[in-house]
């Protein structure tokens, strides 16, 4: 039988900034799986890589006086680094600058323009250089001229022929219902496929940061373009001999070689890339005709204290903070514990100091303690097996039998907050056997040796069953947990098989050690500085001194921020802005101020006509899409849940709030 392969993919990352735990997430997913598939026997190939090939990038790099490769390979070991902190197993990892990737794109495209579904037109729009994309007509804002990332250019491009895939795309996707999950993000790509599909500019002209088409090396692909090929670099599919053997009417799949893992079983990535892997992705390799990815993974946001983990905001949360608070192990199990994938979810240092305390240190560290602590005093460390447990243990070894199938299937189904759930059912149910069996009360009478010896078997094998379901999320703790209970190899080496296995007889245990230290909750922010410090070895300044060093504002700062009350006339969607409303306010002085904010997602305009709010009033006017924004509305939350800062008194527009 040919032996089973597995190929897991994260996005290409974009190497703008430092990664944070958003793209930690993605990875720590797609590790996991990769894990869990290893232990089950097949032979895994990861890959995740960088995305180089942005104005943007080219841009800062000018800035700087350097290539723009030299700017990337600067950045690039901040994320091999955050993945070997967050314990990432084997992954390969790849760059878009690479003349690997180069040989791969130019063959794939030279077959797609050779069939026709490649043209040249010009192209003159509006392109966003953070977006690295042109902007259509209906997204423009109403005065894109004052749009800080907006540039007028006119330049001769290539085009994809999206449009003549419409109909396979939505045969593909039918046939294959699970090619995208959860399904509502199937739905959502099936429905905008409906809409109709619009060709793609696939090239520019204007810069020579890029892959030049092997047609017309004028050109370069767009970064999404070519980033996007990155998986079939990475899966050592042969391009060439794929196209060749095309070209002869045969199968692609037939001339390629041993390694080769293509085509892709999962595609991880977060909400806001599905179109480009579920519609622009495949429509490129029907091209081509080359084999579809089987399955696309689309995982929600993480909100950091509430709001979107995002570099260009500035709010996010570095992995080696989060690593040096609760360990990779603490880190791993929150981010897939704390959410079904698929939903946003909420981070916060609370939350995870929480969440690793009570369920790690708490109840998972603190079993295996007090089960090492036990054999060592009531059995001098040595486990003896059992043929049958006793009558009393027998529900306790009914309950690991069944978690184990649980959460084996469980993972099966990428559902990891369902199977760490389940897990816990047999972590909380193995703290409740050891204090209703009473291992302490049987160990004074000698007449029940026989099921002392049954209780610490049951025991036992219930731990390692646990290490063993556990491993592919923590790998660090489960292994230094099967040193201690003495079992050779790691636990990550075990296979899923395996999971039934009883210790042998006569078997010695060691002396048990804390895997994961409790923290203090009441001085969390010393606790975090003291590991932090400890893990890096450099001085961490306390939020205090931060605010010494300019934190702080003083009271007469604070009193030049002038707040007052509005009532609002009339409210409007601004065109070409999916989040902006145009409010026009009564401010006791003047009955036709203007204020543009964000607040669309949340409210309809009718929701806000005659409300009474409350505005910074002497905040300096600037140009929002092209209209005058004077002052800011005070207002809390993101998205579809923002709430208004309102009195709680019918008050008269003009009156000073603060």
């Amino acid at each position: 039988m040919s032996e089973q392969k597995f190929y897991i993919t994260t996005p290409i990352y974009y190497v703008n900034a430092p990664p944070h735990m958003g793209t930690g997430y993605t990875t720590i997913i797609a590790d996991t799986l990769a894990r869990y598939k290893r232990m089950t026997g097949f032979r895994v190939k990861m890959v995740t890589g960088s995305d180089e090939h942005s104005q943007n990038i080219a841009d800062k790099a000018a800035a700087e006086g350097i290539s723009p490769e030299e700017f990337c390979s600067r950045l690039i070991p901040d994320f091999q680094n955050a993945w070997k902190l967050l314990d990432i197993g084997d992954y390969g990892f790849y760059r878009t600058s690479s003349p690997e990737h180069r040989r791969v794109v130019q063959a794939f495209f030279q077959r797609s323009y050779d069939r026709g579904d490649i043209y040249k037109h010009d192209y003159s729009g509006w392109y966003h250089t953070t977006d690295n994309r042109f902007v259509d007509e209906d997204e423009l804002p109403e005065n894109p001229e004052s749009h800080p990332y907006l540039k007028h250019l006119t330049e001769e491009a290539y085009w994809f022929r999206l449009s003549k895939y419409g109909d396979a795309l939505l045969e593909f996707h039918e046939k294959n219902p699970e090619a995208v999950i959860p399904d509502f993000r199937r739905k959502e790509m099936l429905n905008r496929i409906k809409e109709g599909l619009r060709d793609l500019c696939i090239s520019r002209s204007s810069t020579d940061w890029g892959i030049p088409l092997p047609w017309d090396e004028k050109h370069v692909f767009y970064v999404w373009v070519d980033a996007l090929l990155t998986y079939l670099t990475g899966s050592g599919f042969d391009v060439p001999s794929a196209v060749q053997a095309l070209q002869q009417g045969k199968d692609p799949m037939d001339v390629q070689p041993d390694g080769n893992f293509w085509p892709c079983d999962l595609h991880i990535m977060a909400k806001d890339i599905p179109w480009f892997h579920a519609v622009i992705w495949p429509a490129t390799l029907m091209s081509v005709g080359i084999p579809c990815p089987r399955q696309i993974l689309v995982h929600g946001y993480w909100n950091f204290e509430g709001t979107k983990m995002s570099k260009s905001r500035g709010n996010v949360f570095h992995p080696q903070d989060a690593v040096a608070l609760v360990g990779s192990d603490g880190v791993r199990y929150f981010v897939l514990r704390e959410v079904p994938i698929g939903l946003d979810g909420n981070f916060s240092v609370r939350a995870l100091a929480e969440r690793y305390n009570y369920d790690l240190a708490n109840d998972f560290g603190n079993l295996l303690y007090r089960a090492l602590t036990m054999a060592q005093k009531f059995r001098q460390g040595v486990v003896a097996k059992v043929p049958v447990p006793a009558e009393n243990h027998r529900a306790c070894e009914e309950l690991r039998r069944e978690v184990a199938e649980d959460v084996a299937e469980l993972y099966g189904k990428l559902a990891f907050k369902d199977a760490l759930e389940r897990a816990w059912q047999l972590v909380r149910g193995l703290n409740r056997f050891i204090d209703e069996a009473q291992p302490w009360t049987i160990a004074k009478d000698p007449a029940r040796a026989g099921e002392l010896d049954s209780f610490f078997a049951v025991l036992f094998r219930s731990v390692r069953t646990l290490l063993v379901l556990l491993a592919p999320i923590m790998p660090r703790a489960c292994n230094a947990m099967w040193r201690q209970i003495g079992l050779p190899g790691e636990a990550t080496s075990q296979h899923f098989s395996s999971i039934h296995e009883e210790l042998p007889d006569g078997h010695r245990v060691a002396q048990p050690e804390i895997v994961f230290p409790k923290l203090d909750l009441e001085n969390l922010e010393d606790d975090f500085i003291l590991r932090k410090e400890k893990m890096t070895g450099e001085k961490v300044e306390r939020v205090a001194e931060q605010r010494e060093n300019g934190g702080f504002i003083n009271y007469e700062d604070f009193q030049r921020v002038r707040m007052i009350t509005a009532r609002v006339l009339r409210a409007e969607a601004v065109d070409g802005a999916d989040k902006l409303l145009r409010l026009t306010l009564d401010d006791g002085q003047r009955r036709d101020r203007t204020i543009v904010s964000g607040i669309r997602p949340a409210f309809a305009p009718d929701d806000l006509e005659g409300k009474t709010i409350c505005i910074v009033d002497n905040l300096k006017p600037r140009k929002i899409f092209g209209i005058l924004s004077e002052g800011m509305l005070l207002a809390a939350g993101e998205g579809e849940h923002i709430t208004l800062v309102t009195p709680a008194g019918d008050l008269a527009p003009g009156v000073r709030v603060g």
